[in-house]
């Protein structure tokens, strides 16, 4: 008679919601520069830093806050946010993701009446093609860029963008490299682009980490390449056969099952990709483990 043995279903979750005041509640403007050491409350999870000006509209000045932290490979970064509207309550976004934030800096106001809020973004963002790096314009020779980089938010398969001047177009092969979810150094060469043509090539490992890009010459000076990221999420545990069994978009259940790649060996071959679009909301996974 055959016997049936219980299997623990594992819930993981990638990113969270976001939070105006995340990382620092409202700081009371007080007429002058105020550098603020202590007292933060997150980010909880990696993410893009917003600034809310709030209070009295009429005291609210166009200043940029500054924040200084570490990326998720632990490099000390600074971001200065985008500029508030004069006299007008709302939040801007910076670009960089954070993973500590150990240093706000937010000018005076106009007014006392003025504050400002620290937060984190939703995550995992949209996927982007110019999320990792911006488009980098080719010099005829090839470029191997380890500064500047932004990382994912989320473990994330990375893609590539040639642009620019079509017919400067190489069938070159960028290469990633960087640590896969368990901080294991791991690379990939991404397709090759179609030469003479602009368009997106998509790699199938998810990188926690990218700390080097490795763009080959293309075959003229107009060409530019950008490095962004999929809606492809590494899943962060090794599958033997395909176990999930449901998806959840910011707790919605997700109707049609996500596209899930498999990988018993290399943790970072193990990938979902929803039926939905990432769109800054957390996401979840239920998992039966294999192993």
């Amino acid at each position: 008679m055959a016997s049936r043995i219980g299997r623990r279903i594992f819930t993981l979750l990638f990113g969270g919601s976001a939070n105006t005041s995340g990382v620092l509640s409202a700081v009371t403007d007080n007429g002058a520069q105020q550098v603020i050491t202590a007292g933060f409350k997150g980010p909880a999870f990696p993410s893009r830093i917003t600034a809310t000006a709030g209070g009295t509209a009429g005291d609210i000045k166009a200043i940029q806050v500054v924040v200084a932290g570490t990326d998720p490979t632990g490099a000390a970064i600074s971001e200065t946010l985008p500029a508030f509207t004069v006299n007008t309550a709302g939040t801007v976004t910076g670009a960089k993701v954070f993973k500590t934030v150990t240093s706000v800096t937010i000018p005076a106001h106009d007014g006392l009446g003025a504050t400002t809020a620290v937060g984190v973004t939703g995550s995992p963002k949209v996927a982007t093609t110019n999320g990792i790096l911006a488009a980098v314009t080719d010099t005829g020779v090839e470029q191997v860029i380890t500064t500047g980089i932004i990382q994912p938010d989320v473990p994330r398969c990375i893609s590539a963008t040639a642009g620019g001047t079509a017919g400067d177009i190489k069938a070159i092969q960028v290469t990633i490299d960087g640590t896969n979810a368990e901080g294991v150094a791991i690379s990939e060469d991404l397709p090759a682009f179609t030469v003479n043509t602009a368009g997106t090539v998509v790699g199938a490992k998810a990188f926690k980490t990218v700390t080097s890009i490795t763009i080959p010459a293309h075959d003229g000076n107009g060409a530019t390449t950008a490095i962004g990221f999929t809606d492809v999420v590494g899943i962060g545990m090794r599958l033997a056969r395909e176990t999930v069994k449901s998806a959840y978009l910011d707790e919605v259940l997700e109707s049609t099952a996500p596209t899930v790649a498999v990988d018993a060996t290399d943790i970072e071959s193990n990938t979902f990709d929803l039926n939905s679009a990432l769109n800054s909301v957390p996401v979840k996974l239920e998992v039966i483990p294999t192993s």
